[in-house]
């Protein structure tokens, strides 16, 4: 006999009342017939003092902090955003929190959820379609500025794909391009999705989602007010930008121009990975028909930590239950995701006059005011389309 979800929780519930077992599971209490939207973010508190999830909750009205019921997220905050119901979710950083972090969140609240919507910052190329060539030279493209934001449909796991780089590498003849996409497809699963060894369906290399949530929050960006740029923001752009005269304010760039994120908890950094990442990323967007004209020479890279595993439990919710939750991913550059070259190709020097370390260059681009920064401006349309939904 096949039995529904809903037959089986009724005894269920019963038998554990009978048992006097105390009170029910933690989020089976909540409304079940009120839409909400679930705002994801990697770090921040509940009291809205920093982090990605500040700009959400100091909006937030009506709240109800449901943190302590959570055995997987840092924070969760009921409340109403422009009049619609929403809960901000502090996920933790990395997939291994993300991850199992959304998978409750849509126990608890399922099937009334609305959208899930991940708004947080990561790093970017310097520049669309690369800033390097192979000799370490400033190709001159269209510059990227810290705070430019990329409103994407789609993750991809650098983690699973670099790790192979030497196995796919080796088979080549010539290996000439090694880090070319035609190799970078991680061969339990091609670019197509299709399985190729057993066991492995449930691991996602990729993710892939709709573009209706996304291009709402586009069309939300043309009309939102953006905080003012930092001074020290200002200085990060000038290592890799030298010309005021081309610094501007934020853009936000299709998923046609960007993808979505390039996901993984290695937090990959260099010129060299930053060409890998838009080698897989722009062979993803044509494969799955999201730009099929897309190359490496024409997008922007996003790297983070957390999209693959929130993604992919959405996804697999979805397919297992027979639902449609969109999803949009959101990230804004608070940092470059390389460090800055000299003009013979050499990385700049550090204050002691020693080659920076990528590790350094981080630091230097990920502070809290690049951060806080960065956060407003992923921030931003996403409270615009729910101002712009309230008034219609």
């Amino acid at each position: 006999m096949r039995w529904s979800r809903s037959l089986l929780v009724i005894p269920i519930a019963g038998l554990l009342a009978a048992c006097g077992s105390g009170s029910a599971a933690p989020g089976m209490d909540r409304a079940t017939t009120t839409e909400r939207s679930l705002i994801l973010t990697a770090f921040g508190d509940a009291s809205a003092t920093f982090g990605e999830s500040q700009p959400f909750l100091e909006l937030l009205t009506d709240q109800v902090d449901r943190t302590s019921e959570s055995a997987y997220c840092t924070v969760v905050v009921e409340g109403d955003l422009y009049g619609q119901p929403v809960t901000v979710v502090v996920t933790g950083t990395g997939g291994g929190n993300s991850g199992p972090c959304t998978q409750e969140m849509l126990g608890w609240y399922s099937p009334n959820i609305k959208e899930v919507i991940w708004s947080g910052i990561g790093g970017a190329t310097p520049a669309v379609g690369g800033m390097y060539d192979k000799a370490g030279r400033v190709l001159g493209n269209p510059e990227v500025m810290i705070g430019d934001v990329c409103v994407g449909v789609a993750s991809w796991s650098w983690d699973l794909h670099f790790s192979n780089v030497n196995d796919w590498a080796s088979r080549r003849n010539p290996p000439s391009d090694v880090y070319g996409p035609s190799g970078g497809w991680w061969e339990m699963v091609d670019s197509q999705g299709k399985q190729v060894v057993p066991g492995f369906q449930n691991v996602r290399q990729f993710v892939v989602t709709e573009r209706a949530l996304a291009d709402e929050v586009l069309a939300a960006s043309e009309g939102v007010s953006l905080p003012k740029r930092p001074a020290s923001v200002t200085d990060k752009i000038a290592r890799f930008h030298k010309n005021p005269k081309a610094w501007r304010e934020p853009v936000y760039y299709s998923y046609r121009d960007c993808g979505g994120e390039v996901s993984g908890d290695d937090f990959w950094h260099g010129a060299t990975e930053d060409r890998l990442a838009r080698d897989y990323m722009s062979a993803l967007m044509r494969s799955s028909g999201v730009n099929a004209k897309a190359n490496p020479g024409d997008i922007v890279a996003f790297s983070a930590m957390e999209a693959v595993p929130w993604m992919s439990a959405v996804e697999r919710w979805n397919a297992r239950f027979k639902t449609t939750i969109p999803m949009v991913v959101i990230r804004a550059a608070s940092n470059y995701d390389q460090i800055p070259l000299r003009a013979n190709g050499q990385p700049v020097l550090n204050k002691r006059g020693k080659p920076m370390t990528a590790m350094q260059d981080i630091l230097l681009g990920f502070d809290d005011t690049s951060s806080a920064y960065a956060a407003a401006t992923a921030a931003a349309p996403v409270l615009r389309m729910f101002e712009l939904r309230e008034r219609a």
